[in-house]
């Protein structure tokens, strides 16, 4: 009975604690995304990560056992960063003043244009998503998240096409702004121009 207790002491003393577990799943995590913004979804495969984390392959599909279980880890991490980033401008009620709000629609667009490593990995993402359902389906979430932002932002309906074409311009400018060189610059520039652009057709703040 004395052994017993003893293996079984053991073998508890053995596992884990829970904060390192949770290190290791953020550890493999940040693996991820420093190889999405580095080399693009040839980058996302499990033995690359697992190498990047440091850790055996074995124990990356313990905590990740599909890689879109990983990817879905990415894009909740891309999330809470957005958010932290946004929780400034978003804070509080939207302002009833027309020209407050579009101040902080933009204030918002200029946050999210500037995020070149999010535009990278999100970029990755997308294109490992063409040949992987189970990916593609996360990121089918992380839209809907983003029309309900945009919406908010908006004051319109998440079905509402200015919803769609206003999302559509923005990841095309984020586009831009990963492979122009003119960095924070140009991204003001275009976002005064996609001002312009946005009032006229009738997509602006309400």
């Amino acid at each position: 009975m004395r052994a017993a207790r003893r293996r079984g002491a053991g073998s508890l003393a053995a596992r884990p604690p829970a904060d390192a577990s949770d290190d290791r799943r953020e550890g493999i995590v940040e693996a991820a995304i420093r190889l999405l913004e580095a080399h693009g979804p040839k980058g996302f495969g499990q033995v690359r990560v697992a190498r990047e984390a440091g850790i055996a392959q074995g124990h990356l599909t313990y905590y990740f056992p599909r890689k879109s279980d990983l990817a879905a880890a990415v894009v909740e991490r891309l999330g809470r960063e957005a958010r932290r980033d946004l929780e400034p401008l978003l804070a509080g009620e939207l302002p009833a003043d027309r020209a407050a709000h579009e101040e902080l629609f933009f204030g918002v667009v200029k946050t999210l244009l500037r995020d070149v490593k999010r535009h990278r990995v999100m970029l990755g993402l997308v294109a490992e998503a063409v040949w992987d359902p189970e990916l593609a389906a996360v990121l089918a979430r992380m839209l809907a998240m983003q029309r309900a932002v945009m919406a908010h932002l908006l004051g319109r309906d998440a079905d509402d096409l200015d919803v769609h074409i206003a999302l559509a311009a923005l990841r095309g400018l984020g586009i831009e702004a990963l492979v122009h060189r003119e960095g924070r610059a140009h991204v003001d520039e275009v976002v005064a121009r996609f001002r312009v652009w946005l009032g006229a057709g009738g997509a602006r703040p309400r």
